[in-house]
């Protein structure tokens, strides 16, 4: 047996003893997981330009599904239009789990294959519109040739959704791995856990793993979680890649990095940790950054925070990096992914001409000084004014009253308000009466500072 096989079978044998990430299907009746990666509103947004057709046709690809996180909100998302989702997954424990979740939410639009991602990538199934693999391919051995096995089975126009280790965050991760290695010679799986669980439960209190997870409540989470410790520190292959590794890895199977987006918890706006203006304040320097290429700043970026444990991103076939973050084009609807509240518009004008702070209840904020104007312009945002009709009722309704011509003013007005709400994904844009899923998780709030 080559080297190879046995590093593929050892990691087979992991995840049929520990299925990962560890889930109860009896949870499934109380709440519903929606890993932001996979929110097909983003997905339309970042992958497809807003005018992909989310129906009946649409076919998802979940490889490496686990326990079921991604296929189970993929799933619910394509219930109701019809849309089906495929769960590829090796471990038959994980099937179990996840195909126990899908029954729990009466979910009949998955199909489960048991294969690797190369063994179903041989069997030339029909080809997908958006394939998620998460926390998948830096398992392999190759893990270029698992991105080329899925990129083989994605359509032309397709698009994928993928994570992978981050170099530089997970530092502490890749420095306690060298430092157990000499340890876990002839020892199995569960003698491996039992000594990783007595080093952990009496960690010295400046160890790098504390600071990664941000104290000991991180630690206390993972004695309580075997399969998390088994999957974060006991792995037999993983690989980590920096911001330039992400691009060239995509490169390896002619894909392009369309956008970095979020992947863990509320609201997985992850993105804005990428751009320098949200890192750098001084200006100088940042029209400095600024002028370097996108991959740059966004390497800068990682360096810079340190603290980026993996790297989450959309990966098209055509390079859509710039238009993604650009104002839309015409014909293209705006519309708040991330809906304000009932008293958002109103509280807007009461606080007109004051300094205010507008947050999403997750941390994420931006500060201006708005009049009336503003909000007699957010509250048009509907999805279905194009950014053509935007332009023309901001123009000749709000701006009316100036001497000049307005047109060129009503653009840049009108870029610079999306720049500010599309930061972080509080509003995506779409075709008119295209899919425009709003976000349950979060509401946008406006207050005085």
């Amino acid at each position: 047996m080559t080297v190879n096989r046995l590093m593929s079978q050892k990691v087979r044998e992991l995840y049929e003893q520990f299925p990962y990430p560890l889930r109860d299907p009896q949870e499934e009746k109380d709440r519903l997981l929606m890993p932001p990666l996979d929110t097909l509103s983003r997905v339309n947004h970042y992958c497809f330009g807003g005018t992909k057709v989310i129906d009946a046709s649409f076919r998802a690809l979940v490889a490496g599904g686990g326990t079921g996180d991604a296929m189970i909100w993929l799933a619910e998302q394509l219930r109701d239009v019809g849309g089906s989702v495929t769960y590829l997954e090796p471990s038959e424990a994980s099937t179990r789990v996840a195909r126990a979740r899908a029954e729990a939410r009466g979910l009949e639009n998955v199909t489960y294959v048991n294969a690797t991602i190369s063994e179903f990538a041989a069997s030339k199934p029909d080809r997908f519109d958006y394939i998620n693999c998460a926390g998948v391919l830096h398992h392999l051995e190759d893990p270029q040739e698992g991105l080329r096995d899925l990129a083989s089975v994605l359509k032309p126009d397709g698009a994928m959704g993928v994570m992978v280790y981050g170099e530089h965050g997970r530092l502490a991760v890749t420095e306690w791995r060298k430092m157990i290695e000499p340890l876990l010679n002839n020892k199995d799986l569960s003698e491996q856990l039992a000594m990783t669980r007595k080093l952990l439960g009496n960690l010295p209190e400046d160890n790098m793993l504390l600071k990664m997870g941000g104290g000991p409540g991180f630690i206390r989470g993972l004695l309580e979680n075997d399969p998390e410790i088994v999957d974060l520190l006991l792995h037999p292959v993983e690989c980590a890649y920096d911001v330039h590794g992400v691009y060239d890895f995509a490169a390896s199977a002619d894909l392009h990095v369309a956008a970095f987006t979020g992947f863990f918890g509320f609201g997985g706006t992850g993105k804005a940790h990428y751009a320098i203006g949200n890192l750098v304040r001084d200006p100088a320097l940042l029209r400095e950054l600024s002028a370097m290429p996108l991959r740059d700043q966004q390497a800068f970026c990682e360096r810079y925070s340190g603290a980026m444990p993996l790297h989450a991103f959309y990966l098209t076939r055509s390079d859509r990096a710039q238009a993604a973050e650009m104002l839309p084009d015409g014909d293209l609807a705006p519309y708040f992914f991330v809906k304000p509240t009932p008293s958002f518009f109103d509280d807007l004008v009461a606080l007109a001409g004051q300094p205010v702070l507008i947050e999403d209840g997750s941390g994420n904020a931006v500060d201006l000084t708005g009049g009336p104007d503003l909000a007699r312009l957010l509250a048009v945002f509907d999805g279905k004014n194009t950014v053509a009709d935007l332009v023309r009722i901001l123009r000749d309704d709000i701006l009316d009253k100036q001497p000049i011509d307005m047109n060129s003013i009503a653009i840049n007005t009108l870029g610079a308000v999306w720049a500010l709400f599309h930061k972080f994904d509080w509003m995506l844009a779409s075709r008119p009466e295209g899919w425009q899923k709003a976000e349950s998780e979060r509401q946008l709030t406006v207050r005085k500072q």
